[in-house]
C-alpha cells in the first residue's frame, strides 16, 4: 500500500515538474547563401559552395553546431543577438565538422515569441584579405604539369549537360589504354607556415577514384605528400569538397612552394571511367 500511494506521489511531482518546463520558441534555420565580397582584393572565382554547417550563439551564448537546414527550440523571448559561423566538412570526412576559417559570420536581431516559430537565412562572404589561386578551366592555358607515366592531360570540357559553371570544365577519361593520371597544378606561389590556414576548394564529379596530394618544392628540396582521397560515386553528381592543407605545408618549413598534386588510375579493368573537376581554388591570407 506505501508504494501504492508513493506511485502517485511521483506521479503528482513529476506531472507538476513538467508544467512548469518553459515553453520554446522555434527557429528554422536555412541553408547558407554566399555571396560576392564587394571589397574583395582578388578574384574570388565562381562561388561555388557547401557551407552545410553552423555553429550558433545567442547572445553570448553556445546554442550548438547544426547541419543546415534545421530546426531547434531556444529559450526566451523579447529580442536576442544571434550570431551564425559558416561550417564545413572537413576534407570530406562527415564526422568532421569545423568553422571555416576564410567566411564572416552573419550576425543579427530577432525577437522570439513562446510557442512561436521564426526563419533565418544566413548569408556570408569571402575575408576581403584572401588570396585565391584558381584553375577554373576558362583560358585555354590550364595551369597544370604532367608526370611522365601520365597517360593523359585534363581536357576542358563543354558539354552542357554537365557543366554548372562558367564555360568549361576539367575532363579526365580513363580506360584500359589510358589508365593512369598524374598532374600537378602550376601556381608557383610559396604559401604560408607556421600554422597558417592554407585550404583547396575544388568542385568534383567522379566514376573513379582519384587521390589529392601536395608537391611541395625550392631551395633544393622536393616532397610528394599524398592527401585526401575523393572516392567514386555510384550516382555522379557535382560535389564541393573543403581540403585542409595546413598541417602539409607548415610541416615542409624547407619548401618555400607548394602545388596541389591529383593522380588516379583505372578502378576497375575493361571499363571507361571519368572525372570531372572544376573551380580548383588555393586559399590562404
Amino acid at each position: 500500500m506505501k508504494l501504492f500511494y508513493f506511485g502517485i506521489f511521483l506521479a503528482v511531482l513529476l506531472l507538476g515538474c513538467a508544467k512548469e518546463q518553459p515553453q520554446a520558441s522555434w527557429v528554422i534555420l536555412e541553408p547558407w547563401t554566399l555571396n560576392d565580397n564587394p571589397d574583395a582584393q582578388n578574384d574570388e572565382g565562381e562561388l561555388s559552395q557547401d557551407i552545410s554547417q553552423a555553429f550558433v550563439n545567442m547572445d553570448g551564448k553556445i546554442l550548438g553546431a547544426f547541419e543546415l537546414p534545421a530546426k531547434f527550440p531556444v529559450i526566451g523571448e523579447g529580442e536576442h543577438n544571434f550570431i551564425i559561423i559558416p561550417g564545413v566538412i572537413n576534407n570530406g570526412i562527415s564526422a568532421t565538422k569545423r568553422r571555416y576559417p576564410f567566411m564572416e559570420q552573419y550576425e543579427v536581431t530577432r525577437t522570439l515569441i513562446k510557442g512561436d516559430t521564426i526563419t533565418m537565412n544566413p548569408t556570408t562572404q569571402y575575408y576581403e584579405d584572401l588570396n585565391f589561386l584558381i584553375e577554373d578551366f576558362e583560358s585555354p592555358s590550364i595551369q597544370f604539369d604532367y608526370a611522365n607515366v601520365s597517360d593523359m592531360q585534363i581536357q576542358r570540357a563543354d558539354d552542357p549537360s554537365i557543366n554548372q559553371w562558367g564555360s568549361y570544365y576539367g575532363s579526365i577519361t580513363l580506360n584500359n589504354t589510358d589508365s593512369l593520371f598524374s598532374g600537378v597544378t602550376t601556381f608557383g606561389e610559396a604559401l604560408p607556415k607556421q600554422g597558417a590556414e592554407v585550404y583547396l576548394e575544388l568542385d568534383y564529379m567522379n566514376s573513379n577514384s582519384m587521390l589529392t596530394g601536395v608537391v611541395s618544392y625550392g631551395n633544393g628540396t622536393y616532397h610528394e605528400d599524398p592527401n585526401i582521397q575523393l572516392n567514386p560515386q555510384d550516382d555522379p553528381e557535382w560535389k564541393h569538397i573543403y581540403i585542409d592543407l595546413k598541417e602539409i605545408i607548415s610541416f615542409r618549413t624547407e619548401s618555400p612552394f607548394a602545388d596541389m598534386n591529383f593522380t588516379a588510375i583505372l578502378d576497375e579493368l575493361d571499363t571507361q571511367k571519368f572525372i570531372y573537376l572544376d573551380n580548383i581554388k588555393v586559399i590562404y591570407r
